[in-house]
């Protein structure tokens, strides 16, 4: 009877110890990033403190779609971009007033697709450009650090001495 409450009480401990490191184990898996994402902020902190994105500014939106064949596209725009004419043909002939407001709306917009991958041993999802609004960008990479947790999903990068974070949220 010894040996056996013995037994049980080791057996209950090493199932409570496995519960406590599974639960405290918060990696990720490549299919936890599969779907479509809305963005929902971006951060950057600099050594001074936060700081408006550079790219970006202030209240942007997005859409980040990673599919199980290993592809992406992310689109993201600033906010407060200028309402231009769509053009009929291209190239559209440029005109000054047209042309600043073309440039303001391009630059205020950021699109690229191509494949992805994902390392959970270290939770860096790295994007692989094929294609991009910038084409001297067509060729980039781009690897992030990445979590999720329950429905968001957060990127942070540091360069130059900022860092920035992308919180996306899950769409159904």
């Amino acid at each position: 009877m010894r040996y056996l409450l013995a037994f049980t009480a080791r057996a209950i401990l090493a199932l409570t110890v496995t519960a406590l490191c599974a639960a405290d184990d918060k990696r990720i898996a490549q299919q936890d990033l599969i779907g479509a994402w809305r963005l929902v902020s971006i951060d950057v902190q600099g050594p001074t403190g936060r700081e408006a994105d550079p790219f970006y500014g202030n209240g942007s939106r997005g859409l980040l779609i990673y599919d199980a064949s290993g592809w992406f596209s992310v689109q993201i725009e600033g906010a407060d971009r200028p309402s231009v004419r769509v053009p009929g043909a291209r190239p559209v002939p440029a005109g000054a007033p047209a042309a600043a407001a073309d440039s303001k709306a391009l630059n205020s917009y950021y699109a690229y697709f191509g494949t992805w991958s994902f390392d959970p041993a270290t939770s860096v999802v790295t994007h692989h450009a094929k294609g991009a609004l910038y084409p001297s960008e067509d060729a980039a990479v781009y690897p992030q650090h990445v979590e999720v947790v329950g429905r968001r999903m957060t990127f942070s990068r540091t360069q130059n001495g900022k860092t920035q974070t992308k919180v996306w949220e899950r769409l159904s």
